[in-house]
């Protein structure tokens, strides 16, 4: 090698040496900066009495974050379960008055029928044959004949009497029979009419000798739906069997079950919603118009009672759906998410923004009453949403998670701990027991 090779040679070495040199001092530098940084543990926190002074380095490795508590109004709510059932107060049951044969059906299951009173009503709904019927009828027509021989003898025998040719015992007697035979053209006349004849009817059935008519015919007692039927034709009518059921689906009941836990939150006239499967964006409304003085010794609930418009014809009767009731109005109410609240045993707390001062906020834990927003079983989907609005909930016991209302302890326009206040609080407690 020449000696321009070796001067090469040389220059490339001190070259990649100084090179070297620069890299160990950025090392070296950019380590002592590292080293330089403060330690966000060092001096983190502070704890004085009830209040915890954090600075900003270890708010952020808490995951501290901050809300504003806001007054508005939060109905506290309870959710159940419903069932649509037939209203009680507007259903009539039909029976046959006498045993007989049915002859004649009219209506079937699920048609409307129209009541006295109605244009065109009453509805016919069947016909039956009837052996009473046609002794009702000899009954009421011996009675008469009976009534009528009666007065005639009671004529004669004031004539007598007023000629003396007859004591007025005899007269006497004469007036018993005439009023005992009246009494039994009544008591015929009223058997008449509970078969459903008319006064018309009753006074033709003397012009009917010898042709009787052994039917008798039942009609609509009231406007409404056949909610049930029970008989066909040439069956056998026994009048302790339900024939017809006749329901007004004007109105429904709504069925609810209160779990003996919640009772207490329950009373009459408290408004609910009631939402269905077939109509997910529709509430219905109504309030609570029973509660039964009885708990039902296998579920331990207590049953519930609302009735609902139903003239739009869309509700049957068995439907299921979500009943959200208002038990509280929560006029001016505070609602936190359950986050910001840490439990000691029964006391229940949350961080107070206390002040802020160079880099470091003080925090005050303050005691406070909550209650559920919603209690209960909580409904889900639109249902929820639409009840308790933009508040959270779950699907279990709501003063775990979700949101709740502070009913002491808190004012609007405060701060406080949204999330990290467990942390916060757990550090209060390992700083006093160093203390």
């Amino acid at each position: 090698m020449n000696a321009k090779a070796w001067k090469y040679v040389g220059w490339s070495g001190g070259l990649a040496a100084a090179a070297g040199l620069v890299v160990i001092c950025v090392v070296f530098v950019g380590a002592g900066r590292e080293n330089d940084r403060p330690d966000p543990s060092a001096d983190a926190y502070k704890l004085d009495n009830d209040t915890i002074e954090v600075n900003d380095d270890a708010s952020r490795v808490a995951g501290v974050t901050e809300m504003t508590v806001e007054s508005r109004d939060v109905p506290v709510t309870l959710t159940l379960t419903g069932r649509t059932g037939l209203d009680l107060d507007s259903v009539t049951h039909v029976h046959a008055q006498f045993g007989g044969k049915v002859i004649n059906v009219g209506p079937e299951l699920g048609a409307r029928v129209k009541g006295p009173g109605e244009k065109g009503g009453p509805t016919v709904l069947c016909v039956i044959e009837s052996n009473d019927l046609a002794q009702a009828k000899a009954n009421w027509i011996s009675s008469e004949v009976t009534l009528k021989l009666d007065e005639d003898a009671l004529t004669r025998t004031e004539e007598l009497v007023k000629s003396t040719v007859l004591a007025p015992k005899f007269l006497i007697d004469a007036q018993s029979a005439v009023t005992k035979d009246k009494a039994a053209v009544e008591a015929a006349r009223q058997q008449l009419l509970i078969f459903g004849l008319t006064q018309k009817e009753i006074d033709d059935i003397a012009n009917q000798v010898g042709r009787q008519r052994m039917d008798y015919i039942i009609t609509s007692p009231r406007t409404g739906v056949i909610a049930e039927k029970g008989v066909a034709g040439g069956e056998i009518a026994d009048p302790t069997v339900n024939l017809f059921t006749i329901a007004d689906t004007s109105f429904m009941w709504v069925w609810g079950d209160v779990y003996e836990r919640d009772l207490r939150w329950i009373k009459v006239g408290q408004p609910l919603k009631v939402f269905f499967t077939s109509e997910p964006d529709r509430a219905r409304e109504c309030k609570i118009e029973w509660i039964s003085p009885s708990l039902d010794p296998n579920t331990h609930s207590i049953r519930v009672r609302a009735t609902l418009d139903n003239k739009d014809g869309r509700l049957l009767a068995d439907m299921y759906g979500t009943m959200v009731v208002t038990v509280d109005p929560g006029k001016n109410a505070i609602v936190i998410p359950s986050d910001a609240v840490v439990r000691h045993d029964e006391d229940t707390y949350v961080f107070v923004k206390a002040g802020r001062e160079a880099g470091k906020t003080r925090y005050r834990r303050t005691a406070v009453k909550i209650e559920p927003v919603s209690v209960g079983f909580v409904a889900s989907g639109a249902a929820a949403s639409s009840a308790i609005g933009t508040a959270a909930h779950n699907s279990g016991d709501s003063q775990e998670s979700g949101a709740l209302r502070v009913v002491e302890g808190l004012k609007g326009d405060q701060v406080i701990v949204r999330s990290g206040a467990l942390g916060l609080d757990n550090e209060m407690d390992e700083q006093a027991k160093e203390q």
